[in-house]
Parts: structure tokens; C-alpha cells; sequence
């Protein structure tokens, strides 16, 4: 496998452009200037802090891909049910795809690799090749309980449960579960999330907020003075508020001022 990582930025620059999106805010998105990137910055491994907010970011990337310059940008995109032979394509979205993938997945005879990252986030690797990252889960209605301890990796463990979620590969952010309430994020398309669901988020770091947020396949959590919300940030206005959108047509956009924002959560994963 060709893991020169000069190769890995050609390809990370050409999945840019084949996206269509300009190289420089593309890679600025992703935590870093285009300046060290072009330079000697080392990114070891596919497990890296800057790789892995790509895979974050755009889960559809093929990984080999990236890594090897094997196979295509992206990954296959049609996904085959043997009960009922049904064929979904992964380009439109579709709800029944999510739900009926993460519900097939893994015998529970099997006896899992367990591993931890820097952030506590706990790992199962099953002799299969699938992984289930464990977090703790959020209900929304938590909010109070939740910013009371944030900060405290302990306490969160004992005041709140965990949740698990199947992923593709092990990342290095600090990952944390969400239990949704209402519905500004429905409006009945296959990215929406529906009240009740549960969510995956990764957090981007406070240092990063200053360089704007990307449109989202499936939006962001914030974690706020007043509330935890899931919306899409559409806009950074140069007075320090951030302009929250739904989905929902019934709900309308509105500021916030980003000094009143606690965590801003990626969200990577949905389950319903």
C-alpha cells in the first residue's frame, strides 16, 4: 500500500476539486492552514487528527482510496438487502438504507477487541472487521444536568448512560451520543432526523469555529448557555453570531451569539 504521504495530499487536493469545492477553504474547513499543508506537516497515518475530520466530514470518501490511491474517490454506491433483494442506491437519500445497515450488524458470539482514544472513547473491533464506538448519551432534555459537568470525563460517565454506534473507523476526536427532541430537523427527506433519534457527534474544536462550518449531510449539535440544538450553521456574521437554520420549514432561522456556545457537535451517525 502506497502510504507516501505526498500522494495522500495530491488525492486529499483532487477530492477538492471533485467536489467542487476551492482547495484552500476546503482544507482551512478541515483544521489547517493551506499553507502547512503544502509544507512539511506530518500526517502519518489515516487515523490522524487532519484525515480524520475528513472521514468525518465526508463519510462517502472510499478510505482505500485516499490511502492508496486504489479503487474510486468514493465508495460503492449500491448497497444489496439479501432478504428481500432489494437494491438501494446510496446517491439518493434513503431513511431504510441507514436503519436496515446499522441493524444487521455483527454475530454477538463474537468476542471484540476493545480499545480506547485519547478522549475515553471506547472502541469494539469484532473479529469480522466491524467497530461499535461506545459514548455517553445526551438527551437534549439533559441539557441543565449536562453543562453542569461537562468538563468532568468522570462524572459525565456515572450521571449519564452510553449508547453505541457501528463505524468505519477508529477516530481520534472526542465523540458523544445524542438523543434528539422535536422536530426542526424533519422535513420528511432521506438527511433529516426525525424527534427521537439518536445521534453520533464530533466535536470541532473552539479553535476551528473562527474558520466558518461547512454545510453537513446531517447538521450540528451546539451545545448552548440556553439549550442543546440540532440546526445547520449557515452563516458566521462578522458581529460573532452564528445563523441557525432547520430543515423544518415551520421554524425559522435565527443568531446566536458564538460566545454564548459551549460545543459545537458534528453529526456523523443517525439511528431511529
Amino acid at each position: 500500500m502506497d502510504k507516501n504521504i505526498s500522494f495522500i495530499k495530491e488525492r486529499i487536493l483532487k477530492y477538492a476539486e471533485f467536489k467542487g469545492l476551492a482547495k484552500e477553504k476546503f482544507i482551512e474547513n478541515l483544521g489547517m492552514t493551506y499553507g502547512n499543508f503544502k509544507g512539511k506537516q506530518k500526517l502519518t497515518s489515516v487515523n490522524s487528527d487532519f484525515l480524520d475530520s475528513i472521514l468525518s466530514a465526508y463519510p462517502e470518501i472510499n478510505v482505500e482510496w485516499l490511502v492508496s490511491g486504489i479503487g474510486e474517490m468514493e465508495k460503492k454506491t449500491n448497497y444489496k438487502i439479501p432478504e428481500d433483494n432489494i437494491e438501494i442506491s446510496l446517491n439518493e437519500p434513503n431513511l431504510v438504507y441507514e436503519i436496515l445497515t446499522e441493524a444487521r450488524l455483527f454475530d454477538d458470539s463474537q468476542e471484540p477487541e476493545i480499545l480506547k482514544n485519547s478522549n475515553g472513547n471506547k472502541y469494539f473491533v469484532y473479529p469480522d472487521g466491524t467497530i461499535r464506538i461506545e459514548v455517553i448519551k445526551i438527551p437534549f432534555s439533559a441539557h441543565a444536568s449536562y453543562i453542569e459537568c461537562y468538563t468532568d470525563e468522570v462524572v459525565l460517565k456515572d450521571e449519564f448512560s452510553t449508547i453505541s454506534f457501528k463505524v468505519d473507523h477508529i477516530g481520534r476526536g472526542n465523540y458523544v451520543g445524542f438523543e434528539s427532541i422535536g422536530d426542526s430537523m424533519w422535513n420528511n427527506g432521506g438527511y433529516d432526523t426525525p424527534s427521537g433519534a439518536d445521534m453520533l457527534g464530533r466535536e470541532i474544536g473552539k479553535h476551528l469555529w473562527l474558520n466558518g462550518f461547512h454545510k453537513t449531510k446531517y447538521g450540528f449539535v451546539i451545545i448552548t448557555k440556553e439549550g442543546i440544538w440540532h440546526k445547520d450553521i449557515t452563516d458566521l456574521k462578522e458581529n460573532g453570531y452564528l445563523t441557525l437554520s432547520s430543515r423544518n420549514p415551520t421554524s425559522k432561522p435565527f443568531d446566536y451569539p458564538l460566545n454564548d456556545i459551549l460545543q459545537v457537535f458534528h453529526v456523523i451517525k443517525r439511528s431511529f
